[in-house]
């Protein structure tokens, strides 16, 4: 069973890198005009890349969550592999071909220096062969991107094998696997890239997948305690980290994240499973309040990552109480509404689950979402450099441009350009391979109902 609630999140996370993208193509766009701004965006934006740990967690949890039931041993193995291979490469290799497509345009076919910055001065056929096929290298592959899903590919070989064991064993193999990671930090085996196998084997943000798998183990085994109270915690805790992380750095790139973006993202993930299966979601509707209110705040202020401490504090601490009352509010309203008119407020319902319907459809374009959003975002930079050139449009289209009329229009242009094309990819692409390979699947492995795996990639 597909969770909606679930499927909003990886909505979340899409939006998060892509806002962050946006921000940091603003930033380009600023500097390659000659001109001096502060981003129009800042705050939790700054650390929008957030969204590839709230992916992991998600695909952690979402590997276990759809394995319930399912026999171990080899064929299971191989039927779980077959599924997750056949939902990323294809959609991938779409994209992938495309990128390379843009850079041999623009790198003289290949033989411009762009190609040399991208794959990091590897030679141009075995780069391009570890990016098709996510194998770990030097650099990112050539759709930047990719680098999270060498680490998906990672995890669900790993998941092929615990397969392989009954289930009652799977929750000791994560936390043996865990603690490995831990031990391979302890003997420098950590690095802030995955470059090679071992690095990969060892990079933390493994845990993350282990530490949603674990959630996965907890839920399927009827576990859900306080689950509204700690989704609560899980946004405001969330919200915290993403308004107070200042710069990056290689710390951060290791064990940092996963203590900062890692633990929250748990357990909300926790959170919103519990909460839909136990048909809880009224929660949301004071999480999601006290979120965007205390979002409102932090972008208030428009702190950059260079703010000094104190002053992120400050700005985060008033956001946050903002929001926590604004959560209460609406938590009281709908605790009097219940007592005093039931019937008005179970009305309500029916629109709820609208909009929490129109949230998870994004999450259903995530992958498309997360795919195709740098190649769209490149075209709308020169774009919008080369209608800058007309004098009479510069207040519009010339970036760092006086006011704040030309960075709306970026940012909408841009939100509304790659939601469109992540929409059409989903419904004429994305689908449709999804049902071919069910089908394959099932002719396969001889499954009574074909049945794709959770849309888990990022």
């Amino acid at each position: 069973m597909k969770l909606q609630s679930i499927q909003i999140l990886r909505g979340l996370a899409a939006m998060l890198v892509v806002v962050y993208h946006i921000r940091a193509m603003e930033m380009l766009a600023i500097g390659n005009n000659g001109l001096s701004e502060t981003p129009f965006l800042n705050g939790f934006v700054t650390n929008g890349y957030a969204g590839v740990d709230l992916f992991f967690v998600i695909s952690g949890f979402i590997m276990v969550h759809v394995t319930q039931g399912m026999r171990s041993g080899i064929r299971s193995s191989l039927d779980f592999l077959f599924a997750r291979v056949t939902r990323i490469y294809p959609l991938w290799w779409l994209f992938a071909a495309i990128m390379t497509g843009m850079f041999f345009l623009y790198n003289d076919f290949g033989l411009g220096e762009g190609w040399s910055r991208v794959s990091q001065g590897q030679p141009l056929l075995p780069f391009l062969i570890k990016s098709f096929f996510l194998v770990p290298q030097n650099a990112h592959p050539v759709l930047g991107v990719g680098w999270t899903l060498v680490h998906e590919i990672y995890f669900y070989l790993a998941f092929t094998l615990i397969i392989l064991l009954p289930r009652r064993f799977w929750l000791w193999v994560l936390l043996g696997w865990g603690g490995a990671i831990a031990a391979g930090t302890f003997f420098g085996l950590t690095k802030p890239f995955s470059a090679d196998i071992v690095s990969l084997i060892f990079y933390p943000m493994t845990m993350e997948f282990i530490m949603g798998a674990v959630v996965g183990l907890l839920v399927s085994s009827g576990v859900a305690w306080r689950s509204g109270m700690l989704t609560l915690v899980a946004v405001f805790w969330l919200m915290a980290s993403l308004g107070l992380q200042g710069v990056e750095d290689d710390q951060l790139m290791m064990w940092g994240r996963v203590f900062w973006f890692g633990l929250p993202c748990t357990l909300l993930v926790y959170g919103f499973a519990t909460l839909e299966l136990n048909r809880r979601q009224a929660w949301l509707i004071p999480a999601g309040i006290g979120a965007l209110v205390a979002t409102l705040g932090i972008l208030g202020f428009n702190l950059t990552e260079a703010a000094p401490f104190s002053q992120r504090l400050d700005a985060l601490i008033v956001s946050l109480i903002v929001g926590a009352i604004a959560a209460a509010i609406v938590f009281w309203i709908g605790w009097l509404g219940g007592q005093a008119m039931p019937d008005r407020i179970r009305a309500m319902e029916p629109g709820f689950m609208r909009v929490h319907g129109a949230l998870a459809r994004v999450g259903d374009w995530s992958f498309s979402l997360y795919l195709c959003h740098p190649i769209i975002l490149a075209p709308i930079r020169i774009g919008f450099a080369e209608l800058s050139k007309v004098p009479a449009l510069r207040p519009l289209f010339q970036t760092g441009h006086a006011g704040p009329l030309d960075n709306i229009v970026l940012y909408a242009t841009a939100l509304f350009a790659t939601l469109f094309v992540a929409a059409m990819t989903y419904r004429f692409i994305e689908r449709p391979m999804i049902v071919v390979f069910a089908k394959t699947r099932s002719a396969i492995f001889r499954r009574e109902q074909p049945k794709p795996l959770g849309r888990v990639a990022p």
